[in-house]
């Protein structure tokens, strides 16, 4: 596990760098989540990959003319989902936006980071920063903390805050065995 916030913020971001019916239905039964057409490809890996203590969330709409490559990482217990400006290519140069999932730190966020609040709605607070070409919007929801990196080229700061939003609004994927 990280020793400190810096080197947990630092973590996050090689992970990164390496996501109905009537009323009576309704109430019974949870909201499907209706992530963007992109994360199709990889929909069945990161349904298996859901466990109920680090909830996948996907946002609805992901606003780019830019052809972007799916693909799937999990290691040291954290999930990345990659959109790639490049096929097969893993370099954080084709990283066009990633998802980082993990469980939620003892300590964030980070003291040593410049980072902007963002209010991200359902009472939740995000932070976000731009660094170096990429931006990062990160918030912790459901004892899980989710970073949202996009290269500044690809998305403007603007589009991932609404990326996020729709993430945090959007119900969990859900799990399959």
């Amino acid at each position: 596990m990280f020793q400190s916030r810096k080197s947990l913020t630092y973590g996050l971001q090689i992970g990164i760098g390496l996501a109905l019916g009537g009323s009576a239905l309704l109430a019974t039964f949870p909201a499907l989540a209706t992530p963007d057409p992109i994360f199709e490809p990889m929909l069945e890996e990161i349904s298996a990959a859901a466990v109920a203590s680090n909830p996948i969330r996907l946002p609805a709409s992901v606003p780019t003319d830019v052809a972007l490559y799916p693909s799937v990482i999990q290691n040291f217990g954290m999930l990345i989902l990659r959109l790639d400006t490049t096929p097969d290519c893993e370099a954080s140069e084709c990283l066009g936006m990633g998802i980082a999932i993990a469980a939620a730190p003892p300590y964030w966020p980070s003291e040593d980071e410049v980072l902007t609040a963002v209010d991200l709605g359902n009472d939740i607070q995000g932070y976000a920063n731009v660094s170096d070409g990429f931006g990062s919007i990160q918030w912790i929801q459901d004892r899980t903390i989710y970073a949202l990196s996009y290269q500044v080229n690809v998305f403007s700061s603007v589009e991932a805050i609404a990326m996020a939003t729709s993430m945090v609004n959007e119900p969990p994927i859900p799990h399959v065995p």
